[in-house]
C-alpha cells in the first residue's frame, strides 16, 4: 500500500454520490487512498469479517481505489466480489492496484449505483458493503432494492454511518428495522445481519474491542 501513498499522479474524477468533503474534482491516487475509509483498524475488520465467513458472493458499492475491496478479497480468495465505481478513471486505478495484488475473482462495474441495483442480480449476495453514497436516502433505497438478492445470513456493511445527520438518522432507523435482527455500530462503520433465526439484538463496539473479542 506504500506505494499507492507515494502515488501523486493526479486525475479527474466523476463523484455520483454524496461527494467529499475534503478533495475537488481533481485528485491524486494518494488523495484518495489517504481518505479511504476500509484502511487501518476497519480494512482488518473488512478482512476478518470475510475470512471468518467465507462469503461466496460479494457487492461492494462504492470501489474508489481498491483498499476495500483487497481487504474484503484477500480475507477470503475463494469468494467472488463484485465491486461497483461511478467513475471510470478512478475504477481503473482500482485495477491495477488488484493486478499488483494478483488478486483474481473480482469483477468490476462501471455504473452509477441506481442504475447497478435495477439490474438483475447475478446470484444472491452473502456480503454487501455500502462505501460510496453517502446519503441516507439514497442507502435506504439501495438496501430496499438489493434486499431481495440476500438471505437470512447475508451482512450489510455502512461506511461512515456518522458522515451526516442524514446518514446517522438512516443508521438508527435500520437499527430498528424488522428486516435486521443484529446490528453493530463501530463508530465509523455500521453492520446489519439479517439472522432471521436470532432474537433482536443491538451492540455498540469500538474496533479495538472488536479486533480482540469477536474474532
Amino acid at each position: 500500500m506504500q506505494k499507492i501513498k507515494n502515488n501523486r499522479e493526479q486525475f479527474k474524477i466523476t463523484d455520483l454520490g454524496a461527494g467529499s468533503r475534503q478533495m475537488g474534482a481533481l485528485r491524486s491516487v494518494s488523495d484518495l487512498a489517504r481518505n479511504a475509509s476500509s484502511k487501518g483498524l476497519y480494512g482488518e475488520i473488512l478482512w476478518k469479517i470475510t475470512h471468518h465467513y467465507k462469503p461466496a458472493l460479494l457487492l461492494e458499492l462504492g470501489t474508489s481505489i481498491g483498499t476495500g475491496s483487497i481487504h474484503l478479497k484477500s480475507g477470503n480468495p475463494a469468494g467472488h466480489l463484485i465491486t461497483v465505481e461511478g467513475c471510470d478513471a478512478i475504477l481503473s486505478k482500482a485495477s491495477q492496484q488488484f493486478d499488483a495484488w494478483n488478486l483474481s475473482g473480482i469483477t468490476t462495474i462501471c455504473s452509477s449505483f441506481d442504475d447497478f441495483v435495477k439490474l438483475p442480480a447475478i446470484g444472491t449476495y452473502d456480503l454487501i458493503f455500502l462505501d460510496g453514497n453517502h446519503s441516507g436516502k439514497a442507502t435506504m433505497h439501495y438496501i430496499d432494492s438489493l434486499f431481495e438478492h440476500t438471505h437470512s445470513n447475508t451482512a450489510f456493511i455502512l461506511d461512515d454511518i456518522r458522515w451526516s445527520e442524514d446518514m446517522w438518522d438512516c443508521w438508527n432507523y435500520l437499527v430498528t428495522d424488522p428486516r435486521f435482527h443484529v446490528t453493530i455500530d463501530l463508530g465509523r462503520m455500521g453492520i446489519l445481519w439479517r439472522r432471521e433465526e436470532q432474537t433482536k439484538e443491538q451492540f455498540t463496539i469500538r474496533p479495538k474491542i472488536f479486533k480482540t473479542r469477536l474474532f
